[in-house]
């Protein structure tokens, strides 16, 4: 066996690097709390800008009981009865929306259609979909759309009219 210092520098360098490694692993799985052992969790103060938030989150909202309200986690729970007090009678406005409205059609092999709708021009054709509408055809002067039991036949607005 050789003496030679050049010799056993390596292993004892390899040692220390895998003995480096095997504590910080260690310590980073204790941490962790895996495998079951237990270690106090690291406490991180919270900078001085950042305490009114910290503070605003650890308040509860004194008008809204946490009583109703459903935990997301706990998903094998039934969801609470409902007491009468949801179950007051709302209004609800129904707003009858428009039609669309084509404002072009390009007729060559793939015809395409433009409709403003929603505030939003969309491109059709034959066969897609658009928003609650299917269109079903696309000629020169029409686009058949149907939605549901509802046909619409959307017409191009002729020059002068």
């Amino acid at each position: 066996m050789s003496r030679d210092p050049a010799r056993w520098i390596t292993g004892v360098v390899v040692l220390a690097v895998l003995a480096a490694v095997v504590a910080q692993t260690l310590a980073a799985l204790g941490v962790t709390g895996a495998f079951g052992w237990r270690v106090a969790p690291v406490m991180v103060p919270v900078p001085l800008a950042y305490r009114t938030v910290d503070l605003a989150l650890d308040r509860r909202d004194a008008v809204q009981p946490l009583g109703g309200v459903r935990d997301p986690f706990e998903f094998w729970h039934a969801p609470p009865e409902p007491t009468a007090a949801r179950l007051r009678p709302r209004s609800i406005a129904v707003v009858a929306s428009a039609a669309p409205v084509l404002t072009a059609i390009v007729w060559d092999n793939d015809p395409r259609a433009l409709v403003r709708w929603k505030g939003r021009e969309w491109t059709l054709r034959e066969g897609g979909l658009f928003d609650v509408f299917q269109v079903v055809s696309i000629t020169r002067d029409q686009v058949l759309l149907v939605r549901g039991d509802e046909s619409l036949v959307l017409r191009r607005d002729k020059p002068g009219e």
